[in-house]
């Protein structure tokens, strides 16, 4: 099963190659132009005419049947047109890879468009349908972009998260173990939406403090030696920086940054400036590490500056490789239950408001 690419010219037509040499699929490539760096990419690249030039028809034919072809790739949506109709007409051997590049864009639409709508409506039903509550194209542009960026936050916890900032209280924003930034733009979004405050990332981006030492997965230890740690700090910050505005980061651990947090309201850093921070807390989602010492520790000191009315959002309380998460929010729940205005789980986090 040979497949062609044609016109190999785009950056998709790089990505199914990376894929097709991944599963072993045998691809031929051809464009009407010469391209030098698409030519070193592929090892070869065939010229064939454009696809207006008379001939062009008899030409491609010819050459799809030489080369034993019985996929074509075409990533420019023009080209994929004009042969679904050479497809439909001469009946060759072989046939389309994938739909229009324009109609997956369009379909793609659809379904974000029908995801955000649907999230829409949990998020009225928990913000009481306040008049300020994010709308669903808000709900679709978060999904669009976060989708973007690596992490594991699910679509039902950053739902549960635009959710819970419209009865978010005046502070800052705090995120304990970012990643490359897919919660942290979520929350820096609906701070600014919200109006609620500066938004600040604590993680110190490094294989030690990553290490969880309560399980003994061994796909835990996998995972701890497949990041360039290096290049993930500056994915972070290449994220974030299309949005950047009331946002900074502390590049440490959390026992560390708390104190800097506590003692010095002004973050700076070289991607981000100055940001000056209340000191309170509106709003903080604790994702670090998931030992049951390290988050107990991130609640006895962060939690020591929620403002009244803040939300808690403890991530993975619901987490197949351990427990510590479970045991600290059930903890919190029982020692602070006076104090709980609401509680939920949602997308694995546990969600508490504080009265």
């Amino acid at each position: 099963m040979t497949t062609l690419i044609f016109p190999a010219i785009t950056q998709s037509a790089l990505d199914y190659l990376d894929a097709a040499r991944r599963r072993g699929e045998q691809v031929v490539a051809a464009s009407s132009i010469h391209d030098p760096h698409m030519e070193n990419a592929f090892g070869k690249l065939s010229l064939l005419p454009y696809i207006y030039d008379e001939g062009f028809s008899q030409q491609f034919l010819a050459f799809a049947s030489s080369q034993g072809i019985k996929r074509i790739y075409a990533p420019v949506a023009s080209v994929h047109a004009f042969l679904e109709t050479l497809i439909a007409k001469e009946k060759p051997g072989f046939q389309l890879v994938d739909s229009s590049p324009i109609r997956r864009q369009v379909e793609s639409y659809r379904k974000l468009r029908a995801k955000a709508q649907e999230a829409h409506r949990f998020i009225c039903d928990c913000a009481d349908n306040i008049p300020s509550a994010i709308s669903w194209f808000d709900a679709a542009a978060i999904f669009r972009q976060a989708d973007t960026i690596y992490g594991e936050s699910n679509s039902d916890k950053l739902t549960a998260m635009m959710a819970v900032f419209s009865s978010a209280p005046k502070g800052d924003v705090i995120e304990i173990g970012s990643l490359m930034g897919k919660s942290i733009f979520v929350m820096q979004y609906l701070a600014r939406h919200y109006l609620i405050g500066g938004v600040l990332s604590v993680d110190p981006l490094s294989a030690k403090t990553s290490t969880q030492n309560d399980t003994a997965s061994e796909a835990l230890a996998v995972m701890d030696t497949q990041w360039d740690y290096t290049i993930l700090r500056e994915a972070f910050a290449i994220n974030l920086l299309p949005f950047s505005g009331n946002f900074n980061y502390l590049r440490m651990e959390s026992e560390r940054g708390f104190e800097v947090y506590s003692h010095n309201p002004k973050v700076n850093s070289s991607h981000f400036g100055d940001v000056t921070y209340t000191g309170k807390i509106a709003v903080i989602h604790i994702d670090g590490n998931h030992d049951f010492y390290q988050v107990n520790k991130d609640c006895e000191q962060w939690l020591t500056r929620l403002v009244p009315g803040a939300w808690v959002i403890l991530d993975d309380y619901i987490w197949s490789h351990g427990d510590g998460p479970h045991r600290v929010g059930n903890t919190l729940l029982e020692k602070r239950k006076k104090d709980v205005e609401r509680a939920f789980v949602c997308g694995k986090a546990l969600f508490i408001k504080f009265r």
